[in-house]
């Protein structure tokens, strides 16, 4: 942020998928944490999966706006 900027195609970018995939933590910390899930193998997973969609729709949604 600091070498471009926040109004720039990077920052807004970068500033979605930090928003986008800031639910890995809370899925796998929190959530397994509440239920008592000791394998989370497949939270990790779905975790990981959720992180791919969030950054490439963040990457379109931000090319088709800009």
């Amino acid at each position: 942020m600091k070498t471009y900027g926040v109004d720039t195609n990077i920052g807004l970018i970068t500033s979605t998928i930090m928003g986008s995939t800031e639910t890995t933590l809370y899925t796998i910390a929190i959530y397994t944490g509440v239920v008592g899930i000791k394998k989370i193998r497949f939270v990790l997973w779905a975790a990981l999966i959720g992180d791919f969609v969030g950054i490439l729709s963040s990457v379109i949604i931000w090319r088709i706006l800009s």
